[in-house]
């Protein structure tokens, strides 16, 4: 599995919202043009209920909301990237996020969606992978950071 088969440049949006709820919706937004077969209100109404189970601020600056959902054929992820940072993420660390992976994975496709986190996990650990990515403008180069896994 490699993240470029779920993620493309076009995911990769560098945030202009200073709040959770604008970052979000940004990303919700932008997933909602690569995902025809779910309206933009039942994605984020799945991304709001994820969060208020367990805010989804991991800390080291990351935020990694996840849903799963019917009526997709494979998951999507969005990467959103706020350099000011996220003050009211609510992460686990409570320092701002940074780095926000949404992904967006078919309901059933249990190991698809659990290979998916982990993979974004892995290449996130990295500490000099995260500080090249918040530090960045560029979607591009966030982009090349996550799918080739360094810096």
């Amino acid at each position: 599995m490699k993240i470029s088969d779920y993620l493309t440049l076009e995911h990769v949006v560098i945030l202009t919202g200073a709040t959770k709820v604008d970052a979000l919706n940004e990303l919700v937004s932008a997933a909602n043009d690569f995902i025809e077969s779910i309206g933009t209100e039942e994605l984020a109404r799945a991304v709001w209920e994820r969060e208020k189970m367990m805010s989804t601020g991991i800390g080291q600056g990351l935020g990694i909301p996840h849903v799963r959902l019917p009526g997709l054929d494979d998951a999507v992820m969005v990467v959103g990237v706020s350099q000011a940072g996220i003050a009211d993420y609510e992460s686990l660390d409570d320092k701002p996020v940074h780095i926000i992976v949404l992904i967006v994975a078919p309901q059933g496709k249990h190991e698809i969606y659990i290979r998916l986190l982990a993979k974004v996990a892995n290449v996130l650990k990295q500490d000099d992978v995260r500080k090249a990515i918040a530090e960045t403008d560029d979607p591009a180069e966030v982009y090349r950071i996550l799918t080739e896994g360094k810096v």
